[in-house]
């Protein structure tokens, strides 16, 4: 199925327009010229917000609402809609966005068809402009890998790399901080304590139940965690219920605290690693200050990608700089500086594991300090250091909110440490009490049973648990560190193959450009940090056969132009899925002469099949630009800009063409000599260049500025040289010279002379006679006689179809 292309664009109300700009290009590629202020750019923004919802370059804290704020014409009245209407070579996606007074915005076209062509075509490469035109070329390597892998489809990839390393690492962190083995021993010693013997079994611990059971004859078999729990409960007993329940009480603090001691050595140890961390990047003052500079220079940064500054100055400290070195400059600090930011960003890793590693136990001391048994007065002393360490629990949480910025720095180790000795003799004085109650119910048989063996039950299931999420957390951990060096090999396989094979797109767009220039075989090259992490790509290219980079270090502004076209361009060939159509404003401002014309004919060469839009405020482009697209069938208009219209085209020849008529049916003279003169200038124009008449030289864009005499002279000279006897005679150009010319020039300059409606049908008449001598009218062909056309065989000057034709000189 093919692509697709536009068949008109319809702007009312946004930006420079105010009236209903309509451009319908029915599918064919469009060149616009306007001057600065005329509402050139205009036409982008509508079609970037059509497409993006945005305008990048308005947005902004000063016009917020992603450039919606600055998106209506400010001459629209309030019940006005601003839109945009756009149809397609598929009719199905025809679509009008508009946008009132409110800022809401509304699509008429709702349809399944054009909600997926939407979304597909929001990732796509569909406008250029200026002030984007390099900024792939001068971006660090981060952001050049980030941007190619955005526009291919690799960020997902890279995120999904990203995120196996990390989750990879949470779990790695995660055993080793979970402290499983000192875990695992605190429940063998309380199945020591219990049983009389370690357990490595569950086969060993149903036996030992069973001999620990023998004394009370339940006759019952012992092989499964149920009978366990069956025999628990034959064996209750109501008696001495509260020496039970303080048994457990003291059990559950020995427990508890014992596992909190083991968590406390944990947070202890990853504390001095933050706090040395925290320590050695606070210390380096130079560090700090650029860190705090990063937002400043990423803020620079966007100012310039922008193109806020339009002259080449720095606009923090006003002085004098090349735009494009600053922007490279800037941009190389700001990679410098996201080192440094690596390094917070790793602290407040750390940080952040350290916080929730004291947030879990504290939540642990807070539940054991709701246990009933603390509130009597007995366990008053207990209840106080249990919130004494709860307390400095606090304290450490509470200091880990400063960052490296703060004035008060993080506190030393020794300042923030929880008491472990205190957790020791709180253990062991609750194990002492355990022990003593539990030996005052020796006596009776089934509850000391029944007590040691509910404990014993508890510790092994815990145990049980603890070794199951130790074994899944290390599987998890072999699998994601498989899966992560599985996936880098595979990824950087596929990126360094599209690297391989886009770089010869973009060399071949830049050579064609720049030929013979001694810049080639330019590559995208992938770059991995110190611990072999893929970290960003590189420009690499090969300059007087020496390999170079980065691209800004040698090549001039109009070179890196070149390159970041080469880039845009293959972007559109390689990934353009939905569209065959783009937009290109502006592109071409820094470029020299040589430059310009290879690249309108890098355009109408490889790029055929596509339907461009190209705007530009350059005068020497736009003449470079219309002799080459006018030979391939390109549009061609200019704009100008009115405050009572806004942006409009300047009337076509076609429209002047019936404005003249239509003034000649209603006998209005009013400007109708000056609208015929403007006619034959333009025809005239085009007869000249087609018969490659000479005319004198003239600078820039002076040379368009051809009066109608000197065009009518030129051409005649021309044809009386090379076709005297054919062309010669046929022509009415003398007629036209005399009386005619006159009142042309007359009716167009401020003076006495009063023309009539029969003197101007005059030369309207000899004006279309002189024009129907060298066109062909026929549907078919509608082209002016040309030199591109000279039949060498016949000798003979003729149109596209050869029914127009004269003799013409070899």
């Amino acid at each position: 199925m093919s692509k697709n292309k536009i068949k008109s664009i319809n702007i009312t109300g946004i930006r420079g327009v105010r009236e209903g700009l309509n451009l319908s290009p029915n599918k064919k590629s469009l060149l616009i010229y306007g001057d600065n202020g005329t509402g050139k750019s205009s036409i982008t923004d509508a079609l970037e917000w059509f497409y993006n919802d945005s305008i990048e370059h308005l947005t902004g804290e000063e016009v917020g609402g992603k450039g919606k704020n600055a998106l209506r014409n400010v001459f629209l009245n309030p019940s006005d809609e601003a839109k945009i209407e756009i149809q397609y070579s598929n009719k199905l996606l025809d679509n009008e966005k508009s946008i009132n007074n409110l800022l809401k915005t509304f699509n008429s076209n709702s349809s399944k068809e054009f909600g997926s062509y939407f979304s597909q075509s929001q990732s796509e490469n569909l406008i250029l402009r200026y002030r984007d035109l390099v900024q792939f070329i001068i971006a660090t390597k981060g952001d050049k890998l980030k941007h190619l892998q955005n526009i291919i489809g690799f960020s997902q990839v890279q995120e999904l790399r990203s995120l196996l390393k990390l989750i990879g690492g949470r779990i790695a962190r995660g055993i080793k901080a979970g402290g499983f083995s000192n875990k695992r021993s605190a429940q063998q010693a309380i199945l020591l304590e219990s049983l009389g013997q370690n357990i490595t079994s569950s086969k060993q611990f149903f036996e030992t139940v069973l001999k620990v059971v023998e004394p009370l004859k339940l006759e019952k078999d012992i092989k499964s965690f149920k009978d366990v729990k069956t025999a628990l409960k034959s064996i209750e007993t109501k008696e001495d219920t509260k020496v039970v329940e303080q048994i457990a009480f003291h059990n559950k603090i020995a427990d508890t605290l014992t596992d909190l001691e083991i968590e406390i050595n944990n947070i202890h140890s990853l504390y001095k690693d933050y706090y040395k961390s925290y320590i050695t990047l606070r210390k380096d003052a130079d560090k700090i200050s650029k860190l705090q500079l990063l937002a400043l220079l990423s803020e620079g940064l966007k100012v310039l990608k922008k193109d806020i500054v339009k002259d080449n100055f720095c606009p923090l400290c006003q002085q004098e700089k090349d735009k494009l070195k600053l922007a490279q400059e800037l941009n190389q600090r700001v990679e410098d500086l996201k080192e440094i930011k690596a390094e917070q960003d790793k602290l407040n890793e750390e940080c952040e594991e350290l916080t929730k590693l004291l947030r879990n136990n504290y939540t642990i001391v807070s539940g054991l300090l709701k246990e009933k048994h603390l509130a009597e007065k007995e366990n008053e002393a207990t209840k106080k250091k249990i919130e004494q360490i709860q307390n400095s629990i606090k304290v450490i949480g509470e200091d880990l909110k400063k960052d490296i910025f703060s004035t008060e720095p993080l506190k030393e180790f020794s300042l923030v440490t929880i008491d472990d000795k205190e957790i020791k003799s709180l253990v062991s004085n609750a194990k002492v009490k355990s022990k003593a109650l539990s030996d005052s119910i020796k006596e009776n048989k089934k509850l000391h049973i029944h007590t040691k063996l509910s404990r014993a039950l508890d510790a092994y299931l815990a145990h049980r648990k603890l070794e199951r999420e130790e074994e899944v957390l290390t599987k998890q951990q072999v699998t994601f560190e498989a899966l992560y060096t599985d996936f880098i090999k595979r990824q950087e396989e596929a990126l360094e193959g599209f690297l391989t094979m886009f770089s010869d797109e973009i060399n071949s767009y830049y050579v064609e450009m720049n030929p013979n220039e001694k810049v080639e075989d330019i590559q995208l090259v992938p770059i991995k940090d110190k611990n072999d992490e893929l970290s960003g790509i590189t420009i690499e290219y090969t300059f007087y056969n020496e390999r170079q980079t980065p691209p800004v270090a040698l090549l001039s502004e109009s070179h890196i132009n070149c390159l970041g076209l080469a880039f845009f361009l293959a972007s559109v060939k390689a990934f353009n899925k939905e569209n065959d159509f783009f937009v290109l404003d502006d592109v071409i401002s820094s470029f020299d002469s040589t430059h310009r014309t290879r690249f309108i004919r890098l355009l109408i060469n490889k790029f055929s099949d596509y339907q461009i839009i190209l705007l530009t405020h350059e005068k020497d482009f736009f003449d470079i630009a219309s002799s080459e697209a006018k030979r391939n069938n390109w549009l061609i208009t200019s704009l100008s800009w009115t405050a009572e219209k806004g942006t409009t085209f300047e009337t076509p020849l076609v429209d002047l063409r019936t404005k003249i008529e239509d003034k000649f049916k209603s006998k209005n003279i009013d400007g109708l000599g000056n609208d015929i003169r403007r006619y034959a200038e333009r025809q005239l124009k085009q007869i000249a260049y087609n018969i490659e008449a000479g005319l004198a030289f003239r600078f820039n864009d002076r040379n368009e500025e051809r009066m109608m005499n000197e065009l009518l002279s030129s051409v005649q000279s021309r044809v009386n040289k090379q076709s005297p006897a054919d062309l010669k005679t046929k022509n009415n150009i003398n007629s036209i010279l005399a009386s005619p010319i006159l009142i042309g020039n007359k009716t167009s300059h401020d003076n006495t002379f009063k023309e009539n409606i029969n003197d101007l049908d005059v030369f309207w008449e000899d004006v279309k006679k002189l024009i129907k001598t060298f066109y062909c009218s026929d549907d078919k062909c509608k082209s002016f006689v040309a030199m591109k056309n000279f039949d060498n065989v016949k000798s003979k000057i003729r149109c596209n179809c050869g029914t127009v034709n004269y003799d013409w000189k070899k």
